[in-house]
């Protein structure tokens, strides 16, 4: 509810702007872009410390929750996770916007509301790691679930487990499409296409494709583990980003496989990084 409630606050405050195209307040864009350094930081960490693992040279599999316990415990631990925490919860609300106000103009019909769903997943979903960085900083942090207690928690409901398999199957089916636009290049919609040309930065686009092609995998791995946790009613089967690199790094040939993966999550945190200066806002 916590979470929810910043998201919502943060997506009020971006739409105060008169549009959120073009006619952004300036304020505003500067805070969107501190929201994509906050969210390839994340993701940046996520891949350096698999990839270390991959590597042999030390390193750990974690999710986003991980990485901001890591933060914490590095020097100057607390500014590092105020940036974050303010990069998250301004992506989250900048995404909120973005779905409640139709900045794409999807319109209001059940097909649109349909393709303007994941900009409010990612809200909640960033908002809520926004959230519990929040709670780091002031000195006071929760247990943070994984997928299993998420799994358990929701299966407990009637027709729980369904519910939780076909959400598997959505994550599953998003993780598919992703590795589609990178294989298709068609994931530059967000991006200022003439600041890439005049900067030459046509390398940019190259780095995407393998970061989301890399987090497609990710996603399709993570979502038919939780389809089949939820179809057999298992919560212990469920997974979440961690437990999908575990799943990679069992597969033969792991160790290339998962640093394969690992290094294009490095690229998809290097994207967002990128997306600070190149986001078409």
């Amino acid at each position: 509810m916590k979470a929810a409630s910043a998201v919502v606050i943060m997506a009020n405050a971006l739409a105060n702007a008169p549009t959120l195209t073009d006619d952004v307040r300036p304020w505003v864009k500067r805070f969107v872009r501190i929201g994509y350094v906050g969210k390839g930081i994340v993701y940046l960490l996520i891949g350096a410390l698999a990839l270390q693992l991959a590597l042999g040279e030390g390193g750990r599999v974690t999710d986003a929750s991980g990485v901001l316990r890591t933060l914490e415990a590095q020097p100057f631990g607390v500014a590092l996770l105020i940036i974050v925490a303010l990069g998250l919860l301004a992506y989250a609300g900048w995404e909120m916007a973005r779905a409640v106000f139709d900045t794409r103009g999807k319109g209001s019909t059940a097909k649109g509301w349909l393709q303007r769903s994941p900009p409010i997943v990612k809200a909640v979903v960033h908002g809520a790691l926004g959230v519990e960085a929040v709670r780091l900083v002031v000195g006071n942090p929760r247990r943070s679930q994984d997928a299993a207690d998420v799994a358990a928690t929701t299966m407990s409901f009637p027709l729980g487990g369904i519910l939780f398999a076909l959400v598997g199957v959505g994550i599953a089916i998003y993780g598919l499409l992703q590795i589609w636009r990178a294989w298709q290049f068609k994931f530059d919609d967000d991006l200022d296409q003439h600041l890439l040309r005049r900067d030459g930065a046509g390398w940019v686009l190259t780095i995407g494709r393998w970061g989301i092609g890399a987090r497609g995998v990710i996603m399709t791995v993570m979502g038919l583990a939780i389809a089949r946790a939820g179809f057999v009613r298992r919560p212990s089967e469920a997974a979440g980003i961690s437990e999908s690199l575990w799943t990679v790094l069992a597969q033969p040939y792991g160790h290339w496989l998962l640093a394969a993966v690992a290094a294009g999550l490095v690229c998809f945190g290097v994207f967002q990084l990128l997306h600070a200066r190149y986001a078409r806002l």
